[in-house]
């Protein structure tokens, strides 16, 4: 079930549209300001956001460039709501990464035709450019990256760019990761650590644990842990890793000295 936020502050239109999409079996969740809006947009993840434009606290203008912030968030479908039809109003929402513009009042149909077209245009853009190889490459040996280099990677709603210089660590969960940004983001995708091993640079990525890969330019801090094993701080990461003792006394030397 696809989930769409509707941000908006007039409780009549947002209580409208809520009910018109969850008749349509959409999931819906609704925030009755812009700062509410980002803050649930960052937690919940939408498959696309409506959003009213004139708003108290923050208006939508301030809400797309806040989200557009984030690699988590900078490429979830959004649709602006606005009672201006003046064509100035319209590409400023345009240019800040409006994906469609509709002026109220509005018909229901042109709203769900708007969300539909949104939501076909983000799938197709996830099967273009899916991580997973073309079959004729797969017997080929992957090509290594550069720390320059943009991924374009695509996770549930989101399709997006990481720059592979960015990515902090990388956290193996059964057949999944967790990639950790430095912009505190985290993508969640089906990808083997294994997989990651293979394609970034050595220089810079080392595995010290057999579900951890980490990015030697975010080392804060080493220290000795019990029985032959340390501990490091990652800068922007909370929680300390573990090096276990199987990679330890291969990959000491790159990190102590």
């Amino acid at each position: 079930m696809k989930k769409i936020l509707v941000i908006e502050d007039e409780h009549s239109v947002r209580t409208s549209i809520r009910d018109l999409l969850e008749e349509k079996n959409y999931k819906v969740f609704s925030a009755g300001d812009g700062r509410e809006g980002v803050s649930l947009a960052r937690e919940i993840l939408p498959d696309l956001i409506i959003c009213d434009i004139m708003m108290p606290l923050m208006d939508g203008y301030e809400v797309i460039s806040e989200l557009s912030k984030s690699n988590n968030t900078a490429a979830i479908p959004f649709i602006f709501l606005s009672a201006k039809a003046e064509m100035p109003d319209m590409r400023t929402g345009m240019e800040l990464g409006a994906d469609d513009y509709l002026v109220k009042p509005f018909r229901a149909v042109q709203l769900l035709n708007a969300i539909e077209a949104r939501l076909n245009k983000s799938e197709k853009i996830r099967e273009i450019f899916s991580l997973q190889m073309p079959e004729e490459e797969k017997e080929e040996s992957p090509r290594i990256l550069r720390e320059d280099e943009r991924l374009f990677i695509s996770s549930g709603p989101k399709a997006q760019f990481i720059k592979v210089g960015e990515i902090v660590c990388i956290c193996a969960e059964s057949e999944y990761s967790n990639v950790y940004l430095s912009d505190g983001g985290k993508v969640f995708i089906h990808r083997l650590l294994k997989e990651w091993e293979e394609v970034l640079p050595a220089s810079s990525f080392l595995r010290i644990h057999r579900s951890t890969i980490i990015n030697l330019n975010f080392i804060e801090k080493v220290e000795k842990w019990y029985q032959r094993s340390f501990m490091v701080k990652l800068k922007g990461v909370t929680e300390p890793f573990t090096i276990s003792q199987r990679y330890a006394s291969r990959i000491k030397s790159q990190i102590l000295n």
